[in-house]
């Protein structure tokens, strides 16, 4: 009997002491993310992403949006921060179409070599009913 208790008290201890390290080796080296966002007229134009190392902030990523006159987003770019070139590089875009019933995307990838998004691009469709509700969703490569 007082084998098993002693028993059951190690094997409890252990796994306080296994959680207590683990939680303490994953909080030594957190990513945290601190965003910038850049507003016009009330509608986000920019947001920078920094990478938050220790107190020191990095670059990241880094959003653009273009409006249409509704105030819908018609276009975002991404671009990665390159740290050789010191320069934002494009990462990819999104292109979004509005019509009566549907609303279409377009993702298209950076291509470095020709310095133009891919043809290759990623198209989903979504079909609205007359509140604005997705009837459908249609998605090609």
């Amino acid at each position: 009997m007082k084998t098993n208790v002693i028993l059951k008290a190690v094997v409890i201890v252990a796994v306080v002491m296994a959680s207590v390290m683990n939680f303490s080796a994953s909080a030594s080296n957190p990513t945290n993310y601190v965003k910038n966002e850049e507003v016009t007229n009330g509608l986000i134009t920019a947001k920078t992403i920094f990478r938050n190392e220790d107190g020191y902030l990095f670059r990241h990523l880094r959003y653009t949006y273009t409006y249409d006159n509704e105030n819908r987003i018609i276009s975002k770019e991404a671009s990665k921060w390159d740290n050789s070139k010191e320069a934002w590089t494009p990462y990819f875009k999104l292109n979004v179409i509005y019509s009566d019933n549907e609303v279409e995307l377009n993702y298209a990838c950076w291509n470095s070599k020709s310095s133009t998004y891919d043809d290759n691009k990623q198209k989903t469709v979504y079909e609205l009913n007359d509140t604005n509700a997705v009837l459908m969703l249609a998605s090609t490569k």
